[in-house]
């Protein structure tokens, strides 16, 4: 069976900046093992398989290459660009997502920025002896933190005052797997025309660092709402690509995600993934 994929850059602030990411369009459904297999094989931080459900509705699923994941930021925002270019829903319609992490909305903003709705996560303050620990391993003192807190999904953020001091941060990997975070994210005022700044370290996965992180400002941008005073806010990822992308928190309940993507390589998948193939 063939199958349409596509190489997207995901939230980007320029040419080929962003986070490259894959996007399968799938006629039926396919085995996880198989996703997985073929995600490993692409070999982007992330692999969005989309499964259409209704005329206005898809099923989304996310791997990177070694997991299934319940949710993918930047990768939503792939899967929301591409069904808009290839004209699979009109500009002025809204999409559903239907994910593990539950319903996500997306819509376009012309002339070619795409909207992607999540819903909106609490951050629960860091104690003194874990606010020791990160800055530990990111060679900071703990008076640097202006403040710190866990999310649900178990990542660590570290707010410092100054942009000058993440661009220098190396963190100790191996400390930081043993801490149990899934992501160090450190993040400060951005001094460059955007209302904050974020590095992202991953230290349970193959990339050390995330290029581009969606799915942080679901936390991040709520909690910067509230020190700016602030409802519409312009963030940027400090990685070696870069990303930038608009967010709304006017909703509480949710984060309204803004951003540009762009359509890299469009392919056809010829290969069936049979299970003796799977095997070899």
């Amino acid at each position: 069976m063939i199958r349409k994929a596509f190489l997207v850059d995901a939230l980007v602030d320029g040419p080929f900046s962003g986070a490259p990411t894959s996007v399968v369009f799938l006629e039926t459904p396919m085995d996880k093992f198989k996703m997985l297999s073929l995600a490993n094989e692409l070999g982007t931080s992330q692999t969005v398989y989309v499964l259409m459900h209704d005329q206005e509705s898809y099923l989304l699923r996310f791997f990177s290459r070694t997991q299934e994941l319940p949710i993918g930021g930047h990768a939503c925002h792939a899967a929301a660009h591409l069904i808009f270019e290839l004209g699979l829903l009109p500009p002025g319609e809204t999409i559903v997502f239907l994910t593990q992490d539950g319903e996500i909305l997306a819509r376009r903003v012309p002339p070619d920025q795409t909207v992607v709705r999540f819903t909106a996560h609490s951050l629960n303050k860091m104690d003194q002896a874990n606010i020791n620990i990160y800055s530990e391993l990111m060679s900071l003192t703990p008076k640097a933190v202006a403040w710190a807190g866990i999310t649900p999904s178990r990542a660590a953020i570290l707010a410092v005052d100054s942009s000058v001091q993440m661009r220098r941060l190396e963190p100790d990997r191996e400390k930081l797997q043993k801490t149990g975070a899934a992501v160090l994210a450190v993040t400060a005022p951005d001094n460059g025309g955007c209302d904050y700044c974020l590095r992202c370290f991953t230290p349970g996965l193959l990339l050390p660092e995330h290029l581009v992180s969606g799915n942080i400002h679901r936390c991040l941008a709520p909690q910067w709402g509230r020190v700016l005073g602030k409802r519409l806010l312009q963030a940027r990822q400090l990685s070696s690509r870069g990303g930038l992308v608009r967010l709304d928190v006017s909703d509480p309940n949710f984060v309204a995600m803004s951003a540009k993507s762009m359509t890299i390589l469009s392919s056809d998948l010829v290969v069936e993934l049979h299970d003796d193939l799977l095997a070899i």
